[in-house]
């Protein structure tokens, strides 16, 4: 009997959570994760869900399979528990493991890894300690963008994005306020002016792209615009969309950048890339996120799977049952 694991506290109001952030990777409540067991239950009909919030979590699980959807709903510190218990229990479970987490959440040391295999990422700098007048002086320098992006160095998805002008004045402050809730390294990084992509990657022993989707926006942008944790939630007047028509170099692209990603992070079963790509068709490596986000409807995994007439549910049947997509590594036989 498969097994949704989630972590959404059933005491502390939402709202509360990480309240100096003002943001979660995933806004899961109670609520949405009920609609996703009840959708994924007209594919998998005995799949029932336990949440790694109660304490006694672990006992409930027994020998079942685990879809291991507890990373990302807070600070990787806290969000990587249930997986740790996961390995320690030798528990059958779909996700990624301890290293694969580990990794991905390591943003500069993936941007180093992916360049080193002939992709583009953008120009960053490690911020160690809080900055003052002469540093920032120093980081505003060694950039030639107008915009910077200031994130922590080590955490999942969007947590914590913020965009810059390239001030010293704006870094110190950006810093500062940044550093109220994460105290360990921060990351500035150029702003990339373009289009979000991301290419979802699910299988274990030979992993496949899903059709990567490029998020549009439904009003005309005038600032640099990042999809930061709460709008990768809530997809407020932005929605993904069908890359079917783009070159199908740049989506040969994608898809390569996608897998190599995945294997580079020791990653399985599913992760999702984040990248960008400017109007001169430049595609740049953001991130790889484990165990992202398999929200309903215009969530980037549910418009990517419409693409070849799947839905969020089947993917998940997929990925419990460990099987390969039929189509190989790539949609682009698709058209896709």
């Amino acid at each position: 009997m498969p097994v949704l694991l989630y972590d959404v506290p059933t005491t502390t109001p939402y709202s509360q959570r990480l309240i100096d952030l003002g943001i979660v990777a995933n806004y899961e409540t109670l609520a949405t994760i009920k609609r996703l067991l009840d959708h994924i239950g007209r594919y998998l009909p005995d799949t029932r869900g336990v949440n790694a919030a109660e304490a006694d979590w672990f006992q409930q699980i027994a020998a079942d399979r685990v879809l291991n959807y507890t990373y990302g709903f807070g600070l990787l510190r806290d969000s990587v528990w249930p997986t740790l218990m996961l390995e320690a229990m030798g528990a059958d479970y779909v996700g990624a493991q301890p290293d694969g987490l580990y990794l991905s959440a390591n943003k500069p040391h993936m941007a180093a890894l992916v360049a080193a295999s002939g992709f583009d990422v953008p120009t960053e700098c490690l911020i160690a300690r809080d900055v003052t007048g002469h540093r920032a002086e120093d980081i505003s320098k060694y950039f030639a963008a107008e915009w910077l992006v200031i994130k922590p160095a080590y955490e999942e998805s969007s947590l914590g994005l913020s965009v810059v002008q390239n001030e010293p004045a704006e870094i110190v402050s950006a810093v500062a306020s940044l550093r109220k809730a994460v105290k360990g390294v921060l990351l500035a990084q150029e702003y990339i002016d373009g289009l979000d992509v991301t290419v979802p990657v699910i299988g274990r022993g030979s992993p496949s792209c899903l059709p990567a989707v490029v998020l549009q926006h439904d009003v005309k942008q005038t600032a640099p615009f990042v999809l930061d944790a709460e709008r990768k939630a809530t997809k407020s007047h932005v929605q993904y969309q069908s890359m079917a028509t783009w070159s199908i170099d740049i989506r040969r692209q994608l898809y390569d950048m996608a897998l190599t990603a995945f294997r580079l992070a020791h990653l399985r079963d599913y992760a999702r890339l984040d990248c960008r790509i400017t109007d001169a068709g430049q595609c740049y490596f953001l991130e790889i996120n484990a165990n992202p986000q398999l929200g309903l409807e215009k969530a980037s995994f549910a418009v990517s799977a419409a693409q070849i007439g799947m839905e969020i549910g089947q993917v998940i049947r997929q990925m419990v049952s460990y099987e390969d997509l039929p189509y190989g590594p790539t949609p682009l036989g698709l058209g896709c």
